[in-house]
């Protein structure tokens, strides 16, 4: 690994530039005096004295003590998972802080009873806003869908539909990519059923239905879905194919 590329990988532990420096100075030398580390790391002099003292207090180098001070360098797998750890550690640590502040962020969803169209430029994308309709489940989610990758995006808020003990069912044509996606919703607390309907569709809590407009197994410039928050006709119309594409389905 060249230097500079080692100073990089330094810098994406939580190092800053001196540090990085210096560590990877000292790497190089094994055991030097401060100035020699200064010259080798291109770190002015005054400062390479405070960037010794942070490093040996970080336990990533050792002080050997006299006259002048001598500095050693410790293995660097060892300084690496110093530095993952402490990375673990503040990520950690972030999360904990998220969790907390998720309950204090307010974001509700539109309260707004009227149908809308929307339209996308990724498949992602009207994952997201999917995976957001499925956080409001509250009794079912049934989903008519053609699997693919990136139907792994709603795993997370399928998983917490079925903690909250909504019933997930989900029928789609299955393949060779969609294989994974659905033994990942299996595990996320979904049934799933094989049977080729050729629908794009969601039916949540009996009277919300998400519809796509588009066909999503083509690749195109953007993407149209609808939303109907409250069409309990639609949904019930939905669910009349749903069920029956259910019962005539091959259990996955």
């Amino acid at each position: 690994m060249q230097e500079y590329e080692l100073n990089l990988f330094l810098e994406k532990l939580g190092m800053t530039e001196y540090e990085a420096k210096t560590l990877s100075a000292l790497f190089r030398l094994h055991e030097a005096e401060a100035p020699e580390i200064s010259r080798g790391a291109q770190v002015p002099k005054t400062r390479v004295y405070d960037v010794l003292d942070r490093l040996t207090k970080k336990n990533l180098i050792i002080e050997i003590h006299g006259r002048p001070k001598r500095y050693m360098a410790i293995e660097p797998e060892k300084v690496f998972g110093t530095l993952i750890e402490e990375k673990k550690k503040e990520l950690a640590e972030l999360e904990k802080e998220a969790s907390a502040l998720k309950h204090a962020v307010s974001f509700d969803t539109p309260s707004n009873k009227h149908e809308k169209v929307l339209k996308v430029k990724d498949r992602s994308d009207f994952m997201k806003i999917l995976g957001q309709e499925i956080d409001t489940a509250k009794e079912s989610v049934r989903g008519m869908t053609p699997i693919s990758k990136e139907h792994g995006i709603i795993r997370e808020s399928m998983q917490s539909a079925a903690s909250r003990n909504v019933e997930i069912k989900l029928i789609s044509r299955m393949n060779e990519a969609s294989d994974k996606v659905c033994r990942d919703f299996t595990q996320a607390g979904a049934s799933v059923k094989e049977f080729d309907h050729g629908m794009n569709a969601f039916i949540i809590d009996g009277k919300k239905v998400v519809l796509a407009l588009s066909d999503f197994t083509q690749e195109k410039p953007e993407y149209h879905f609808t939303i109907w928050p409250e069409n309990r006709p639609m949904a019930e119309a939905l669910k009349k194919y749903f069920d029956h594409a259910w019962e005539n389905g091959k259990q996955v």
